[in-house]
């Protein structure tokens, strides 16, 4: 085995710290704001690498605490800040780098599980804060987070300081509070009761508060008191002064500043802890608050948080000769799936959380990186996104989480095109096989759950009704329509003629047929297996007869019935995602998968990932309409979309081209990217897209973190390249290795057993032979052990 280097994903701002498990950030000024979620599905928000970022009790649009200013300057603000006053200088500073920005010493961000921990030193004090999320049941009745900051006098003489607290919180519903705030400031009030901040509003029950672990000398709850006149955060009259106002705030903007006289010896340290949350039941607050108070809480919270990850990460590692790769796929790639199962594409540095909610697609592709080690979640956020679905079989586009409400997206904007997609029903299909996959949980089957528009139905039912809602709604050529769009929300070609067919979606029908086929076969229903298996060869059938132009599969028709993505054509001549689902639906002969996949890597791939289409629209063509709204080289007009890269690994690796696959994988690997100030996104994360050839910024990332490219490569990866999937049967292990690679080490946890995975390499091939606990096993599916087998021991050789 390769040695493996060490600190993968350097570059001139950090780091990862594989020992830690945290990427460190080393500089403050990151070319975007560096990001980390708190918070594990309920209450939580986003914390920068500078302490910028909000916070949210389940949805950020209707329970949000506080706020941030979206590309607003300067950037990144407001956040959870601390300020420190010098008390015989006057001097002040922030040990998080902002929002004063001083020259500190010794600055170092280190974003971890849930939590980031900001250090600095400045003029001989060092300090330190630490923001997490505590768990807490679902039915927590007054859900916080804590902020805790450690000051250590690092002189020889005494010191006195004075400290500060900032957050500024929002309305709770923060579209009123962007867009009303002639009602929404006079209905918001504050003041301090006991040393804790209270914020209240009128004809809401939600109460936000802000406390301390120490009795505060002070506090300031109007944010012109905090700030003054012509001043900003860099500046506020309370902190240059050193005077808090003890003042309410009847109305306007609430924060939550509570002040501290730190008094330390030479080698003197002390920790505040700042309790933010929310609750329904003002009662509960004291109790909170108590509890955190106590340090011993504190730390046992902290590790409880980091054990509950520590077990999460656990249960699929691997040690390859590729250092970046080892630690996305034990770390990174497994928290940002973890993130995304959480909030779909709701909230992030680009999402406010206002207009979009979840996804129904998103959430059902987000379960496919998870249901390996969470998949009592999975389970349960498969249900809420089956409630989304209507009798007729097609579902929501979104959703908000809080109140289910449900809504087209941007269909509603064009209310005279199909209100629905032609995908996101089908991703439901496709989610719920691969859970039975992964845990044989067929009583899941079983399960009633109700429609939006009425009945109460099996999940069974709800996926039959998935496939008759395509078969239902299908074009001149027999293939699906387009709906608004289809996976590619941009694409909209159906305007209503009934002739727009989307050929992507096309296959992935045939891959729904097929894993239904495989299910039934597993369920005892072989009429539906066969009913399965012959609408699958016969949509097949469809595209190959009227979808494949001669070396690349065309993409989709218009609403006159004319094909997009052929040969010759001034745009969009050739995409990426119809040459690798010919593979992932096993639509093409092989002949014509080959070619295919050539085809897309000889016009579309490039150093930095392979782009969604060539060559890219310039102006705007109404017969695509969202596509061609992009300048050349963004987003879906032809710029490098991560989430289809990653379609292009698993094809690779299935047609066998071990090389190929991990090719595609390395080039949108965020980790392998030296280049931060061209990448400039975080680079521990991946990213929705990149600016492609055509662009400009060509190389720049954008989206990062809520992106289905998070689950999507850690399936490419895992699956496929190592090659470990579950099956009905028992656990697969079929590697498509790249030729540089001797093997790998695997321990994956399946249905309550660890297999502890060995593979080496004695040929050039991708032919496996099994030996499982000592004796070989034909095959390449390593078979489901006794019951109560804790481990099985699989060696693997690869020729």
């Amino acid at each position: 085995m390769a040695k493996v280097r060490a600190r993968p994903g350097t570059n001139a701002y950090g780091y990862f710290d594989e020992e830690a498990r945290e990427y460190v950030v080393t500089r403050p000024d990151t070319p975007t704001p560096w990001l980390n979620y708190v918070g594990e599905g309920r209450y939580g928000g986003i914390v920068s690498n500078t302490g910028g970022g909000y916070s949210f009790d389940r949805d950020p649009r209707n329970r949000r605490l506080t706020r941030y200013r979206y590309n607003a300057i300067p950037v990144d603000q407001p956040g959870r800040y601390v300020y420190l006053r010098d008390q015989e200088t006057g001097g002040y500073w922030s040990p998080t780098a902002a929002p004063v920005r001083r020259e500190l010493e010794g600055y170092e961000c280190r974003h971890g599980t849930a939590y980031t921990r900001i250090s600095s030193t400045y003029r001989g004090i060092a300090a330190e804060v630490l923001y997490f999320v505590p768990l807490s049941p679902d039915d927590e009745p007054a859900p916080c987070e804590l902020w805790v900051l450690k000051v250590r006098n690092l002189g020889s003489a005494p010191r006195y300081l004075r400290s500060f607290s900032y957050a500024e919180f929002s309305f709770a519903d923060a579209f009123v509070d962007m867009t009303n705030l002639d009602w929404g400031q006079h209905i918001v009030f504050s003041d301090c009761q006991d040393g804790t901040i209270r914020v209240g509003t009128k004809f809401n029950p939600l109460t936000y508060f802000f406390a301390s672990s120490a009795r505060p000398d002070g506090y300031t709850c109007d944010r012109e008191d905090f700030v003054g006149r012509n001043r900003d955060l860099a500046n506020p009259i309370v902190v240059e002064t050193g005077a808090p106002s003890n003042a309410s705030s009847p109305r306007g903007n609430s924060v939550g500043s509570l002040c501290h006289d730190i008094v330390l010896a030479p080698g003197e340290g002390r920790q505040i802890v700042y309790i933010m949350g929310a609750t329904e039941r003002p009662a509960e607050i004291d109790r909170v608050v108590a509890r955190y108070s106590d340090p011993a809480e504190v730390a046992a919270a902290f590790t409880a948080l980091r054990d509950d990850w520590a077990t999460y990460l656990s249960r699929f590692t691997v040690q390859t000769p590729d250092a970046d790769t080892n630690a996305m796929l034990n770390f990174w790639n497994q928290v940002q799936c973890r993130t995304t199962l959480y909030w779909s594409r709701f909230v992030s540095g680009y999402e406010s959380g206002l207009g979009r909610g979840m996804g129904t697609r998103d959430s059902g592709q987000d379960t496919l990186g998870t249901m390996h080690t969470d998949p009592d979640r999975v389970r349960r956020m498969l249900t809420l996104i089956w409630r989304m679905q209507f009798t007729d079989g097609h579902t929501w586009h979104q959703f908000y989480p809080l109140t289910l409400e449900g809504g087209p997206g941007l269909a509603a904007e064009f209310p005279a095109w199909p209100q629905w997609f032609s995908d996101d029903h089908l991703w439901l299909v496709i989610s719920a096989c691969a859970y039975l996959r992964e845990t044989g949980d067929f009583g899941y089957l079983e399960q009633e759950v109700p429609y939006v528009d009425g009945a109460e139905e099996t999940v069974w039912d709800h996926m039959l009704r998935a496939v008759d809602f395509t078969l239902a709604h299908r074009g001149p050529h027999g293939l699906p329509r387009s709906g608004f769009s289809d996976w590619n929300d941009t694409l909209n070609v159906d305007h209503g003629s009934g002739k727009a067919e989307s050929v992507w979606t096309a296959m992935q029908f045939c891959r729904a047929m097929l894993d239904l086929a495989e299910l039934c076969g597993k369920i005892d229903r072989p009429a539906d297996a066969r009913r399965f298996s012959d609408l699958h060869a016969s949509m097949a059938s469809a595209i190959n007869e009227h979808a494949w132009d001669g070396a690349w599969y065309v993409r989709s028709f218009d609403d006159d019935g004319l094909p997009i993505g052929v040969a010759g054509a001034p745009h969009h001549a050739i995409d990426l995602i119809t040459q690798s689902w010919c593979v992932l639906g096993e639509v093409a002969p092989s002949d014509r998968a080959e070619l295919a996949l050539s085809s897309a890597d000889e016009r579309l791939n490039t150093e930095f990932g392979i782009a969604l289409m060539w060559p890219p629209y310039d102006g705007a063509e109404d017969r695509v309409q969202g596509t061609s709204t992009y300048v050349p080289g963004a987003k879906e007009n032809g710029g490098i979309f991560c989430h289809a890269n990653t379609w292009s690994i698993v094809a690779a690796a299935m047609l066998g081209h071990g090389d190929d696959a991990y090719r595609y994988y390395r080039q949108i690997l965020p980790l392998a990217r030296r280049d931060s100030d061209v990448y400039k996104a975080e680079p521990y994360v991946y990213a929705q897209n990149i600016c492609g050839p055509a662009h400009p910024s060509f190389g720049l990332a954008r989206n990062a973190w809520l992106t289905g490219t998070a689950a999507w490569a850690y399936v490419a990866a895992t699956q496929w390249i190592l090659g470990i999937r579950p099956t009905y049967d028992g656990l697969r292990v079929a590697p498509v290795l790249p030729s540089s690679w001797q093997g790998f080490e695997a321990h994956r946890e399946f249905r309550g057993t660890a297999y502890e995975i060995s593979v080496r390499r004695e040929g050039p091939g991708n032919a496996v032979s099994l030996v499982v606990d000592g004796g070989a096993v034909a095959g390449d599916v390593v078979p489901l052990p006794a019951p109560g087998t804790a481990t099985v021991r699989v060696e693997v050789v690869v020729r």
